[in-house]
């Protein structure tokens, strides 16, 4: 009977160490305010590590009334959470979230592929206009 307490101990240990060093415990979640007015986003440059879950605020703070989206072949293939006012669909293989003047809406995703993605806004010529940017995705730090 005696011998069952160590062993006891040392999976406890065990169990513990592996749930201390499992990537669930490394990750970190950051939040980004992106806002959107006619025609940019500000910031326009996205500085993310892959592996991190990211919630993409996106505030509509367009004083003429327009909607605007964020639209990047980016979020195709990862699973997303939207909340709050947005409006998600997918065309010409980019996903987006529409957000309507005056309102927010957050997109969280764990991010996934290293590289550079453009992102823009799809609505009439906004793009066009200037309203682009860039998710860039590095490596974690070592």
């Amino acid at each position: 009977m005696h011998a069952r307490a160590p062993i006891a101990g040392l999976l406890a240990a065990a169990t513990r160490a592996a749930a201390a060093s499992s990537p669930a415990q490394t990750l970190t979640k950051r939040t980004i305010e992106v806002v959107m007015t006619s025609y940019k986003y500000e910031p326009n440059q996205l500085r993310l590590v892959d592996g991190e879950i990211v919630v993409l605020r996106l505030r509509n703070a367009d004083a003429f009334g327009r909607t605007h989206n964020f639209a990047s072949a980016f979020l195709v293939n990862i699973p997303l959470v939207v909340r709050g006012d947005g409006l998600e669909g997918t065309s010409e293989g980019r996903r987006f979230v529409s957000v309507e003047a005056g309102k927010t809406a957050e997109v969280e995703f764990t991010v996934r592929g290293r590289g550079s993605y453009a992102f823009l806004c799809t609505l009439f010529d906004h793009a066009f206009r200037g309203q682009t940017g860039i998710l860039i995705v590095q490596a974690p730090p070592p």
